[in-house]
């Protein structure tokens, strides 16, 4: 029809964030925001608003500014660095530089949906490797590479920490899989919205420099409390982001978002929000007993919640629902159904668990 792309034409998106049920809920869980909200040392200049009508100038005091922000554990520089538009914006750029119809993707399942319903627009060829309930859905690197020695010149996209389950992959299972696929020629993206949540030694990032195949992608969305910005950004070696400054959007960045990056990036709010975000967790997994929890980090604030009754049928966002708590159904991921649900923990820990035992007490 008047020459759109086929493959959208006939798309079922996945994406989550556009299937959220509407209800009085008592309790909201399912966006992967910071539980904790924005830093509440953060205040805007009035000043700030004079400049709006302008473009935005030069993204070096940004790109020096997250250079500085890695400096103790990686060597960067703003040739390293590129920003977008959330880290969903520099996902989509990376695959408009490499996708192309009938294109390999490798990626594991479940993974961030939205991402996947791109892979989709290109005509791709996506191949997950599935994460089993038999392993409590850990990610299993022998099977994944298992995968990857069927094809070459394929795109391997992985979030880590994983989105829905919120499991951290080790780097050193990481480098393998890039070692592997430079060595196939393929190109490899890790995603790592929920990057702030783990260590740096155990990022990708400090991997950029040993490794030309290789972007790695963040955000401000997520510990750091700022996902109203949209503001994320691509690190790699300096040829790649030359290649991908030729698909990202121009202006990526917007006047506001830079000067509360900035402010973020000199805050202690990611500290303050991990020590919460381990309580929070902790609590989680040690609170539930009808209800399972996929394998995860307890640094990580996102979780895969199951129902595990082979002779029962149960969408368990539904009884969370009726329990009083918005969650997202994993309906539409990837390798899972109904009976699981992705939940983001709460700043109300004690709500959320009363609102999680009603659930359970609901459930056959």
């Amino acid at each position: 029809m008047y020459g759109i792309n086929k493959y959208i034409l006939n798309q079922v998106r996945n994406d989550y964030s556009e299937h959220l049920s509407d209800f009085p809920y008592k309790i909201d869980c399912s966006m992967g925001s910071n539980p904790y909200g924005t830093w509440p040392g953060l205040e805007l200049p009035r000043e700030l608003l004079t400049n709006i009508a302008l473009y935005p100038e030069s993204d070096a005091k940004l790109k020096q500014a997250i250079a500085t922000y890695y400096s103790k554990d990686v060597s960067l520089t703003e040739d390293n660095i590129t920003l977008t538009c959330g880290s969903i914006g520099a996902v989509l750029a990376l695959n408009r530089m490499v996708l192309n119809e009938g294109k390999i993707v490798l990626g594991i399942a479940p993974q961030f949906s939205a991402v996947v319903d791109d892979f989709v627009t290109y005509g791709c060829k996506y191949l997950p490797v599935y994460l089993g309930k038999e392993d409590n859905y850990k990610f299993n690197l022998k099977k994944f590479l298992a995968e990857m020695s069927k094809h070459h010149t394929s795109y391997i996209y992985i979030d880590n920490p994983n989105n829905p389950t919120g499991q951290i992959i080790p780097i050193n299972e990481i480098e393998e899989i890039i070692k592997e696929a430079k060595a196939r020629n393929s190109f490899v993206v890790i995603d790592e919205a929920y990057g702030d949540y783990m260590d740096t030694f155990n990022s990708a990032i400090t991997l950029v420099e040993k490794y030309d195949n290789l972007a790695v992608v963040r955000t401000f969305s997520k510990g750091l409390g700022a996902a109203g910005i949209r503001l994320g950004y691509i690190i790699a070696q300096k040829d790649i982001i030359n290649i991908v400054n030729k698909v990202n959007i121009p202006f990526s960045k917007n006047t506001i978002a830079e000067y509360i990056a900035l402010r973020l990036l000199e805050s202690s709010w990611l500290p303050e929000t991990k020590t919460r975000v381990h309580k929070g967790k902790t609590t989680l997994l040690n609170g539930l007993k009808k209800i399972k929890v996929a394998h995860t980090a307890d640094t990580v604030p996102i979780s895969l919640l199951y129902y595990d009754k082979d002779d029962q049928r149960i969408d368990l966002s539904k009884v969370l629902e009726k329990a009083g708590i918005r969650a997202i159904t994993c309906a539409g991921y990837e390798g899972l159904d109904e009976s699981s649900v992705r939940l983001n923990i709460h700043k109300n820990m004690d709500l959320l668990m009363e609102c999680l035992h009603e659930a359970e007490k609901l459930l056959p």
